[in-house]
């Protein structure tokens, strides 16, 4: 691949990713909260970044079977499952830069609530 193709199928990747993240985020987790679909993991007795990493072993299990096997098993491209991938990444970094930032007074209480 060309550098200026890297660069062309980067930025499309990018901007894929980017609507995945915001039309799937409002679907999923509510007008608030973007992190809300994660924050109600305590229902199963789970924090919301083991919720996350659930969701996202899903996806690292089909490009995994994908590597392995050459073909795709679903009715879903190898691209979104790698679009949704490197979303979940993106939305474990706001859950740490959240816990990092927020104070406890401030931070979200969102257990067992309703998006």
């Amino acid at each position: 691949m060309l550098w200026s193709d890297q660069k062309d199928v980067f930025e499309k990747m990018i901007e894929n990713e980017r609507n995945l993240l915001i039309s799937k985020g409002a679907e999923y987790a509510g007008d608030q909260d973007c992190l809300a679909n994660f924050k109600d993991a305590d229902i199963v007795g789970m924090n919301p970044k083991q919720k996350l990493w659930v969701y996202l072993s899903k996806h690292m299990s089909s490009i995994a079977s994908y590597i392995r096997h050459g073909k795709e098993f679903s009715n879903e491209p190898i691209e979104g499952r790698i679009a949704d991938a490197r979303n979940y990444l993106a939305l474990l970094y706001m859950l740490i830069h959240e816990e990092k930032t927020t104070s406890p007074d401030k931070a979200c209480q969102c257990k067992n609530s309703k998006k």
